[in-house]
């Protein structure tokens, strides 16, 4: 008994240890993860996009037990509900059902809710679908095109342009129609002569010297932009001449006609010789152009001829032979004779002007010489005009026996005869002299008193 006894606590140790043997050696535990989760699926958010646009499908954000590799990983995309008049189906969609499957694309073919379905399975199962919801909307915005900014160019070698920031208010992909609007009278290139035509990035290789225009027109499936336009400034070490139509303003109404436009501050970098050409932008409501004109818009400073009160636009451009420069607009407004107001004649004052004349006496008895022929200015400068008008003048002496050397300007002079003298006595004569002033259709006139005075002394 003594030796059963001892035996018992050995077998229950041993009943125990191998128990536990028994539990570590569970033959449910064959190496893999029990606790792995199944594969989730997440197609992405749901979006509203515009007829035309190529649809990017996004399944990045789906799950899956981390023990598989992405090869062993597959998507499953489709489309539960379509638009009753599509004719879209699993075909469309690019790299459909394969690892590579998590951002297919498709362009839906007309308005309305594409429904699509995303299974993500792993080698022993597949998730629950999950659901994205694509709204075509039939509502389109146009694009904006933008040709970029100006650029420099060498004969001969390729000049490449950019158009990438053009935009589409709704996100959709652009297409690129690019063209040339206009070249140097020395090139033979058009639209056809563009390589990468329907790309970004464009180019051309000018083939002479001087502006070549550029447009770019982009398209987003459904609405065509407005052109953008920009150049290509191709030159040699010549640079471009600068036009200067001087200053424009306000004319009055009794401005001279025709007058004169000023191009003298145009000028060439390089020195060179210029040419000049004007032109009329815009003119007044009722004028014709067979009236108006330049006497030559070849000259530095033309004479131009108008024919209604209002707002005149000029244009003026050089050229040094090798480039013309940008042009240079000038503005003149010419009020109307209503807003005329009548000029002021001043003819400078009444004036006394005392001759003397020699006399000498013999036995008590004087005699004199003549007082001899003077010449007195007078001056009509001071006359004006409240709206700066140019001014005619014109001078009258009323007896008409006295002459002035010339009648028209504002400063004149006038030669008084001679006359009998006696000693000792003033004979004096009297003479009214007019000056009349005009602005072209308003006048005024002064009249002043010019007493001669011939003494004997």
């Amino acid at each position: 008994m003594t030796h059963t006894n001892s035996l018992q606590p050995l077998l229950l140790a041993g009943i125990l240890s191998l128990a536990t043997a028994c539990r570590a050696e569970d033959p449910k535990s064959d190496g893999e993860d029990t606790d792995c989760s199944d594969p989730h699926a997440q197609a992405g958010d749901s979006a509203v996009f515009p007829l035309g646009t190529a649809i990017t499908l996004d399944g990045s954000e789906s799950s899956w037990c981390e023990r598989y590799s992405d090869d062993e990983i597959s998507f499953t995309w489709g489309f539960d509900r379509v638009p009753a008049d599509s004719a879209v189906t699993e075909s469309a969609l690019s790299d459909n059902r394969n690892s590579a499957a998590k951002h297919p694309n498709f362009v839906p073919d007309t308005p309305g809710e594409y429904v699509l379905s995303l299974r993500v399975s792993d080698p022993k199962t597949a998730s629950d679908p999950d659901y994205v919801v694509i709204t075509i909307s039939s509502d389109d915005l146009p694009p904006i095109a933008d040709c970029g900014e100006d650029i420099n160019g060498t004969v001969g070698q390729a000049a490449r342009l950019d158009g990438s920031a053009s935009t589409d208010p709704e996100g959709a992909r652009l297409g690129f129609s690019w063209g040339v609007s206009s070249v140097p009278v020395c090139s033979t290139l058009t639209t056809a002569n563009i390589y990468d035509q329907n790309t970004e990035t464009p180019a051309l290789v000018p083939d002479c010297q001087g502006m070549f225009v550029m447009s770019l027109v982009v398209d987003d499936g459904l609405a065509w932009s407005d052109p953008d336009y920009c150049t290509i400034d191709v030159r040699s070490d010549n640079l471009a001449p600068v036009a200067e139509a001087g200053t424009g303003g306000d004319l009055p109404p009794c401005t001279s006609n025709p007058f004169t436009l000023s191009g003298w501050e145009s000028h060439d970098p390089d020195g060179d010789i210029i040419t000049y050409a004007w032109s009329v932008v815009s003119a007044p409501a009722g004028a014709d152009d067979a009236v108006y004109g330049f006497d030559d818009p070849t000259e530095v400073a033309p004479l131009f001829t108008w024919d209604v009160a209002g707002e005149w636009r000029f244009q003026l451009q050089v050229s040094d032979t090798l480039q013309t420069s940008s042009p240079d607009v000038v503005t003149f407004i010419i009020g109307p004779a209503g807003d005329n107001n009548s000029p002021t004649a001043n003819a400078g004052g009444d004036q006394t002007v005392i001759v003397d004349a020699n006399c000498s006496s013999s036995a008590y008895v004087w005699s004199c010489e003549d007082c001899p022929s003077t010449m007195v200015e007078i001056d009509g400068s001071g006359s004006s005009d409240p709206d700066g008008d140019t001014l005619q003048y014109s001078w009258t002496e009323l007896t008409d026996t006295l002459e002035f050397t010339t009648t028209t300007t504002p400063v004149t002079h006038l030669t008084l005869p001679s006359a009998p003298a006696e000693y000792d006595v003033d004979n004096e004569s009297d003479y009214t002299i007019q000056l009349d002033v005009n602005d072209c259709s308003m006048d005024d006139n002064e009249r002043i008193t010019l007493t001669y005075i011939c003494r004997g002394t």
